[in-house]
């Protein structure tokens, strides 16, 4: 009985040794017979970034040296990039003998399937064309989004960078920008600056009407050929508020703004103008007299 088994069990063996065999003899045919095609696949792909990234700081100088818009310019070199690396990805697969059917085939799956995954980044990419085409707002602008105020920096395929005044950069998706209300202060080169100024009811208004009138006509940064208001705007509890209403442009609204402040303060105290501040009178009763 064990003379018997003895022999069947080698013979197993020995089949499934020769059938292992087999499949690394297969598989290094295999590998042997790719050798010049993934080398070469290789070549193409580093010759194809390197081809890439030339082509692309080309075409930032080209646009440099063109009347294109920023906004414009940094979108187009968002998308080239992405088109020509994909067209890279296709070179190299052809390389490697795939079929150019079933590269087809791959990218059409895989643009199915990207598409039902990240449909918030599709709508973002159209978001980008909108913005591109509409210039709701452009590279360098000064915007309000939903709060966030900061100077426009870049506009890329999916996001809009934007540097708020304190240094800090938010990251917004086009596709919300495209649909939101945007506040662009860089439409119009002109801005209005409104202050209020309060001074006492005992104080001559004519007096400080005037020297708010004489520090406007002296400050580089108004548009003098457009007319200020400085007129009395409110009558409030404690103070009698003039209105101060007058255009300068984008780059200069906040250095008149405090310029205005401090001259207006230093002026008013020269002159005996009273800058009240809110007070309450108390009176008290005594009900035994």
């Amino acid at each position: 009985m064990e003379t018997t088994e003895m022999p069947e069990i080698g013979e197993v063996i020995t089949e499934e040794a020769e059938h292992v065999t087999s499949i690394f003899t297969g598989l290094l045919d295999y590998v042997k017979g790719i050798l010049p095609s993934l080398g070469s696949a290789v070549l193409v792909l580093i010759l194809g970034i390197i081809f890439t990234r030339i082509l692309l700081r080309f075409l930032e100088r080209a646009v440099q040296r063109s009347k294109l818009d920023k906004t414009a310019a940094g979108f187009l070199h968002s998308l080239i990039r992405v088109i020509l690396y994909v067209l890279v990805a296709v070179i190299v697969l052809s390389v490697l003998n795939v079929p150019m059917t079933s590269i087809i085939t791959v990218i059409g799956t895989i643009g199915v399937t990207v598409g039902l995954a990240l449909q918030d980044s599709l709508s973002n990419v159209a978001g980008g064309f909108l913005i591109l085409f509409s210039k709701p707002l452009q590279v360098g602008d000064f915007v309000d989004y939903a709060g966030i105020t900061g100077t426009v920096e870049s506009i890329g395929i999916l996001q809009t960078k934007l540097k708020k005044t304190d240094g800090t950069t938010v990251f917004i998706p086009n596709g919300k920008i495209s649909d939101a209300v945007i506040l662009n202060y860089s439409e119009d080169p002109k801005r209005r600056l409104a202050i209020d100024f309060g001074i006492g009811y005992d104080s001559d208004v004519e007096s400080a009407k005037k020297i708010i009138c004489d520090l406007l006509d002296k400050h580089e940064a108004v548009l003098h050929d457009l007319a200020y208001t400085v007129r009395i705007g409110e009558l409030a509890d404690s103070a009698v508020i003039l209105h101060v209403r007058v255009w300068t442009t984008h780059e200069n609204y906040w250095d008149l703004y405090y310029d205005l402040h401090e001259q207006v303060k230093k002026a008013f105290d020269e002159n005996q103008i009273n800058i009240p501040y809110p007070q309450k009178e108390i009176r008290i009763l005594n009900k035994n007299n």
